[in-house]
């Protein structure tokens, strides 16, 4: 028998969510961020479960829709180890920021509706038409220093990526809410990279065909912010003017480059391909498949890839194919834009560092470039720690 009370067990049922992806039947608890695929039968159990209460009158209902005995105990077991009946999680959870929470689902669909998308598409084609038309104006990394000392460029560029990138998560928002699924924002890490992330574990509750849109929409607005800038450059702004502009275009094409080579990092490419391919979890059936295949696996991590989906395992024997040309393309980003202003900040700040005099402007910048850039390689590790413990004390998910 189950371990709960019935009418404990009731009232956890009814923190569930059941949700039809067009493939398989989901369960949720969106307050744990724990989701798992189960037949239709499943999802006649645990309604007949928050409608009744009863786990004889649930099996009987799942049984009957199966055609065969169901046993309703090893069922409810399996949520009860799955997390899915865990007590209620904390409201506000570390790290969640709550804005723009006023925004209703009418006024966002309004930006994601079929005009909505024409613009998207008009601007990508505009972005690429001046690309291709314009050599002068195509982004270089040298762009990024456009004001008068490379320490103000950076301060310039840092607060301009905080901009873009809380624009791109704002996009994310908006198209969630309206499909009417809430989000979370977080400061975490992909990589050594420090990121926003907007956290849309509920978008599994509503069918694919309506997520592909929010998984799109961060770059949608990037693309838009692009052409915007390519176009204003087209217009030959004064100086200051125009390396600002020029900053932001090589940072929103980096981002959009980043975003479709970085499947190994679970981008937002990744999340669009992996939903298109009617995949639940490609990242780590593609990681166990190419392990097992190089170095072999656990008895653990073998009984894990054998509970994978069969679709997601006959994915995996290809996806590996983007996966590695993902890294190609992250590792020509890195040395083409990332390392050449590692490597010029880096002369600048060592010579300003031996040639100013302690305590003038010049040491001062070139001591804040040194911190900045410090910052970038630790703050990731800091993260990373600080999100475990937190796991570990059950406080983030």
């Amino acid at each position: 028998m189950t371990a709960l009370p019935a009418t404990e067990l009731r009232a956890r049922a009814a923190c569930l969510t059941v949700g039809f992806d067009g493939e398989a039947w989901i369960l949720g608890r969106p307050d744990l961020g724990v989701f798992v695929a189960v037949p239709e039968p499943g999802a006649v159990f645990v309604t007949t479960l928050q409608e009744t209460g009863s786990v004889a009158e649930a099996t009987a209902r799942a049984s009957e829709m199966a055609g065969e005995h169901v046993d309703g105990d090893e069922f409810v077991a399996g949520l009860t180890a799955a997390g899915l009946f865990e007590a209620a999680a904390e409201p506000d959870a570390p790290g969640r920021i709550r804005w723009i929470e006023g925004v209703g689902p009418e006024a966002a669909a309004r930006l994601f509706g079929r005009a909505g998308w024409t613009c998207y598409a008009a601007a990508v084609m505009t972005a690429l038409a001046i690309l291709a038309t314009r050599p002068d104006l195509r982004p270089s990394w040298n762009d990024a220093w456009f004001l008068p000392s490379p320490g103000l460029s950076l301060l310039a560029v840092l607060l301009l990526t905080i901009a873009c990138t809380a624009l791109h998560e704002a996009w994310h928002w908006l198209a969630g809410r309206a499909i009417g699924i809430p989000a979370i924002f977080r400061l975490s890490y992909r990589g050594v990279y420090v990121v926003f992330e907007t956290d849309l574990t509920q978008i599994v509750t509503v069918p694919r065909n309506r997520r592909h849109g929010v998984y799109l929409a961060g770059m949608a607005i990037d693309a838009v912010v692009l052409a915007i800038v390519l176009g204003l450059r087209l217009l030959e702004p004064p100086g200051v003017l125009d390396g600002l502009l020029a900053a932001t275009a090589l940072l929103q094409l980096s981002r959009i480059i980043w975003q479709w080579a970085a499947l190994p990092l679970r981008s937002d490419s990744y999340a669009l391909l992996a939903n298109a391919l009617r995949c639940h979890n490609l990242y780590r059936t593609t990681w166990l498949t190419a392990k097992a295949r190089l170095l072999g696996l656990t008895a653990k991590e073998t009984a894990e890839l054998d509970a994978a989906s069969a679709r997601d395992r006959r994915v995996a024997t290809w996806f590996a194919v983007p996966y590695l040309a993902g890294i190609a393309v992250m590792a020509w980003l890195f040395v083409t834009v990332a390392l050449p202003l590692a490597m010029s900040l880096g002369r600048w700040a060592w010579g300003q560092l031996g040639s100013a005099g302690i305590g003038s402007f010049g040491f001062w910048e070139a001591v804040v470039v040194v911190a900045f850039t410090g910052a970038e390689l630790l703050l990731p590790v800091v993260l990373a720690v600080r999100e475990r413990r937190l796991r570990r004390t059950g406080r983030l998910l």
